[in-house]
This record gives structure tokens, sequence and C-alpha cells, in this order.
């Protein structure tokens, strides 16, 4: 019987072992694939090297601000008054929360600086006390919050709200664009690994199985690169934006909350 060495059939993705053909590994057929294809894995390597940095990142920040958020919510529910609820958030890590609690309690230290004579000393540490005395004297009466005011601080939570879930949002882009072009790189490096070996069937004037076969399957490892880069990436796209859903309902509602409490202790 004649081996397929004393035939000179050429298997691009075999293994020749004492004339016998073994299943070649990923490996082999990584290394036996052409220029293009291994510029295409090399670019595809890149991309789940950056989607993996994302994701273990994203999820290091989202599992911090669970605890975090829920250690803000705990405090502000506790104390009487924005006063002692600004102090106890002093004592919180950063996180979406109490920025956007500063943020409006900062808006209300403005306006209220501005409709009275008392100094920017007397809110030093604390921008939002109750009446404030200077000589033994009140220097800053409860006053109601006019329309022009409210509209204010809740521009002001809004704002800070959408930048803090802009905030969240980066490296999504990243995830979203690696889950749409990396199929598209391996199926570039398929079609070239296709033409590739269909122009080498024509030099060499066979196109039997045995010489198809081999040069299409290495063509194909661009496709299965291309797939185990993207489906993470769109897996972690999807469960990171559910994730900033709840952050950005979740400020919205405190944020609401907040300025009921503000117009609350404003009216007393």
């Amino acid at each position: 019987m004649t081996s397929l060495l004393e035939t000179g059939v050429h298997l691009p993705g075999a293994l020749l072992q004492g004339g016998l053909i073994t299943e070649p590994s990923v490996w082999q057929m990584i290394v036996g694939t052409s220029w293009m294809g291994r510029t295409i894995l090399l670019i595809l390597l890149v991309f789940s090297l950056l989607t993996w940095g994302i994701i273990l990142r994203k999820l290091l920040v989202f599992r911090g601000l669970k605890s975090k958020r829920a250690q803000f919510l705990h405090a502000f529910g506790r104390p009487s008054s924005l006063a002692e609820a600004y102090q106890a958030a002093l004592a919180i890590p950063p996180n979406p929360l109490t920025e956007v609690f500063k943020a409006g309690t900062r808006e209300l230290k403005h306006l209220s600086q501005r409709g009275s004579t008392i100094g920017d000393e007397t809110f030093e540490g604390n921008p939002i006390g109750s009446a404030a005395t200077v000589g033994g004297a009140a220097t800053r009466p409860s006053m109601a919050i006019t329309i022009l005011e409210k509209e204010s601080i809740q521009m002001a939570l809004e704002r800070e709200a959408a930048q803090q879930v802009e905030e969240l949002e980066d490296g999504l882009a990243f995830l979203a664009t690696t889950g749409t072009v990396a199929p598209f790189f391996g199926l570039l490096g398929t079609v070239w690994g296709i033409m590739d070996a269909f122009l080498s069937i024509g030099l060499r004037g066979s196109g039997n199985i045995n010489v198809v076969a081999p040069g299409v399957a290495e063509a194909l490892v661009t496709t299965v690169a291309g797939l185990a880069v993207a489906i993470p990436a769109v897996i972690a796209y999807n469960y990171f934006l559910s994730q900033i859903k709840e952050v950005a309902d979740e400020l919205g509602h405190f944020s609401s909350e907040l300025l009921n409490v503000i117009l609350r202790e404003r009216r007393a």
C-alpha cells in the first residue's frame, strides 16, 4: 500500500508520524495558519486581554459599590436632620449616593448663602445646619424654598447623578465594540484562509477532501477565536448595563427623597 508520504500529498493540518495521520492540536493549527490568520489572531488576543481587564475592574467596582450604597442608605435613614446625615456621609467611602447627596447639600448651601448675610465660615464643615448664630444672634432663619430654588437643587442632583452614571459606563463602549467586531475579524481570517486553501488546491491540481479539509479547519480557527473573544464581552456588557441601570434608578429615587427631606426641613 502506498503511503501518503510516497504520494507527495501535503496535508497542512495533519501531523505525520510513521506514515500515519494524527489529529492536530489547536496550537498546530494556529501555527499552520497564514500570516493574515496569525495577524488577526494577535489582534483578537489584544481585544481579549483588554476585555478581561475591563471585566475584572468593573466586577471589583460594582462589588464595592454594593456594600457602600447599603452602608450609606442605612446611615441616611438614621439621623433626624440633614446636618447629622451630612456628618454621617463624610465617614462613608465615596460612592454615587454620597456624591449626589453632597451635590444637593452644596447647592442648598449656595442658595442659603445667597439669600442671607451669613459668611462662609459659619458653614465650614457643615453646609446644611439649621439656624446659625454669630455673636449670639440668629443670622439664618429657616425659610421655605421657592420654586426656583427647588428646581436649582433638583438640577444639581440630576447633574451629579448623570455624572456618576457616566463614570460607571466607562469601558462599556469598548465591550460593545469588541462584541460587535470580534466575530467579523474571525470571519475575515476564515475567508482569507479558505481562499488560500483553494488557491493551494488549484496549484496542486487536486480537490481531494484530504487536501481541502485541513486548510479549511485551520481557517476556521480565527472564527472560533473571534467568537471566544466576543461572547464574554457581550455577556459582560449586558450584565454591567443592568447593574448601571439599577444604580441610575436608585440615584433617581434617592434624589427625589433627598429633595423632599430638604423641603420638609426648610418648612419647619
